[in-house]
C-alpha cells in the first residue's frame, strides 16, 4: 500500500509543465570592447569561484570560448569568479581577472507541481581591468529565461604604449 502510494506521488510530480529551463543560471558572454562590440571566442583561460566549496572550476584551459554558464550563490548575496588567462609555450599564468556580482536573492513560485526558483536582481558588479573592459547585466536580473544575461567585455587588438 506504501509503495503504491509512493508511485503516485512521484507520478504527480513529473509534469511536462516543469521541463522548461526552471533554473536562473546566468550566462554571460564574451565581447570585444571596441567600438562596435563584436562577439569573441578566448583560448587557453580557466574560470574557477572564488571562495566556493568543493572544486569550483568551471572552465580549464579550453579553446574557442565565446560564452559560459556562471551558476550564482543562492546562500550568500555575492558571488565571486576568476579568470586566469594563460600564455607562453607552457601555458603559464600570465594575468588574471576577478569579477564579483552582488545581487538581492528572489525566491519565485513557480507552480505546485515546480516548485519554487531563485532570482537575482543585481545590485553591483565589482570587477578588476587587466584584460576585462566592462561587465554589465544588460536587463538588471538573472531570471530562468534561457538568455544571455552576462556580457563580459574584453580589450583586444590593442597595442601597449
Amino acid at each position: 500500500m506504501i509503495i503504491g502510494g509512493l508511485t503516485g506521488v512521484a507520478a504527480g510530480c513529473s509534469t511536462s509543465e516543469c521541463y522548461d529551463n526552471q533554473n536562473s543560471l546566468p550566462l554571460a558572454g564574451f565581447y570585444s570592447s571596441q567600438e562596435v562590440p563584436a562577439s569573441i571566442a578566448l583560448d587557453s583561460i580557466t574560470i574557477f569561484g572564488v571562495g566556493a566549496p568543493g572544486d569550483s572550476i568551471l572552465i580549464d584551459s579550453v579553446r574557442g570560448l565565446s560564452e559560459v554558464y556562471l551558476p550564482f550563490r543562492i546562500d550568500q548575496e555575492s558571488t565571486t569568479y576568476a579568470i586566469y588567462y594563460l600564455t607562453g609555450l607552457l601555458g603559464q599564468y600570465a594575468v588574471n581577472d576577478i569579477i564579483t556580482f552582488n545581487y538581492d536573492i528572489l525566491p519565485m513560485f513557480v507552480s505546485s507541481a515546480c516548485g519554487t526558483v531563485y532570482y537575482y536582481k543585481m545590485k553591483s558588479i565589482d570587477y578588476t581591468t587587466n584584460i576585462i573592459d566592462s561587465v554589465v547585466c544588460p536587463t538588471g536580473e538573472i531570471t530562468n529565461a534561457n538568455i544571455e544575461n552576462l556580457k563580459i567585455y574584453f580589450r583586444v587588438g590593442e597595442e601597449e604604449e
